[in-house]
Formats: C-alpha cells, structure tokens, sequence
C-alpha cells in the first residue's frame, strides 16, 4: 500500500510543477505577482532567520517596467530577428506538382 501512496505523492508533485511552468510560460506577469503573494509573509520581521532567508530567496526577481522575456510585448523589440513590418510583402512560391506516372 505505501508504493501505491509514494506513486501517488510523485504524480501530484510532478502535475503541481507541471502546472506551475506552464502557468509561468503563459502568464509571466500573474505568476510572479502570485509568488510574491506567497512568500512575501516569510520574509516578515519575527520570523526565524532560516525562515526569513528562505522567504527571500523564494520571492521573485525584481523589474523595472518591460523586459524582455516577460511576455508583455509591449516593445515590439523582443525578438527583432524574427519581427517583420506588417506592411511587408509575403513571397509566395508555387511549385509544380510532380508528374504521376
């Protein structure tokens, strides 16, 4: 019965982290203000100091405004090497269709 349990544990810690990334990748800007939601009260005056380092380190990184990567794309300028004006002309190639025989 315990592997069953231990089997159990693993796919709920696996699914958590799961959903965790994917909310991370999707919604950078909500994920971050919810971590910081979560382990701000860690990081409180009276608690241990264990605790307290602990709090800090799980809180997210501080940003000024838009950066890159956060999924805002506000700038435009993220990804500049794949960025094309929306005025630009598509090619459009036809290939002839290779005979039967």
């Amino acid at each position: 019965m315990s592997a069953m349990v231990l089997q159990a544990v693993v796919i709920a810690l696996v699914v958590a982290w799961s959903a965790w990334f994917a909310l991370h990748r999707l919604l950078p800007v909500t994920t971050r203000r919810l971590q910081a939601r979560l382990f701000a009260p860690l990081d409180r005056a009276g608690m241990p100091a264990w605790l307290r380092t602990l709090g800090a380190r799980l809180q997210p990184k501080a940003t000024t405004g838009a950066s890159c990567g956060d999924g805002c794309s506000s700038c435009g300028g993220c990804s500049a090497a794949q960025a094309r004006p929306d005025d630009a002309p598509i090619p459009l190639v036809f290939r002839p269709r290779p005979k039967a025989h």
